[in-house]
């Protein structure tokens, strides 16, 4: 029983691996109309936002920053997320990272979907979260352009609690391309939640560049 058990499992185990490289492989055949599959970028978004209650309105200055590398099938994030309210000009800020290993699906060169998972470290609590990310992107105007949809969400396990949550959606139009950079803009809004109380709504803009 134990031998056949074996004998299946290693079977899945070649069959996934098998699906991974064929995916990974048809992914660096798009690399001629889509050269970001193999590729760095560097993010520099900011977020406008407010937060609404019975007593008074907040609002916040959220800098996004991040990095993400791409190597067809695979992807890595790394962002900060320095949510920052000022108060008598003076900035407190709510500061969190986040790293995400992620899988990408690319049937063609206009659609992607991304999934994946990760770790969301809080500096204020010096705590550590799991979590998790999808997304979407859409291309448009020959792949110049895009949409992008995406997720993410953090979950402490120990006190069955969503520390984290966001969603947004985002138009990013190129701005510049040279022989091996790419340059976008990006306008759209997110949604995020803090602990499931504290919701800020915010408009999100910033500057792309892709060296592939």
């Amino acid at each position: 029983m134990a031998d056949v058990f074996s004998c299946c499992f290693n079977n899945v185990l070649l069959m996934g691996v098998s699906l991974i490289a064929d995916n990974h492989k048809s992914i660096m055949n798009l690399m001629e109309n889509d050269p970001t599959v193999l590729s760095f970028e560097a993010r520099a978004n900011f977020a406008l936002g407010w937060h609404y209650s019975k007593d008074k309105n907040y609002v916040y200055v959220n800098y996004l920053p991040g990095v993400r590398g791409n190597f067809g099938a695979f992807s890595t994030d790394f962002r900060f997320n320095i949510l920052t309210e000022y108060t008598d000009d003076f900035p407190n800020s709510f500061t969190s990272w986040e790293w995400l290993f992620l899988f990408n699906i690319e049937p063609s060169q206009s659609f992607k979907l991304t999934f994946g998972t990760g770790v969301q470290s809080e500096t204020f609590s010096d705590s550590y979260f799991n979590e998790h990310y999808i997304g979407f992107r859409f291309g448009l105007a020959n792949n110049r352009d895009y949409i992008d949809a995406d997720t993410r969400f953090s979950i402490d396990y120990s006190n069955s609690v969503v520390p984290f949550f966001e969603a947004g959606v985002h138009y990013k139009k190129r701005i510049a391309a040279f022989d091996n950079i790419f340059m976008h803009i990006t306008l759209g809004g997110i949604y995020q939640n803090y602990y499931s109380s504290h919701d800020i709504w915010a408009f999100q803009g910033g500057l792309i560049v892709n060296v592939h």
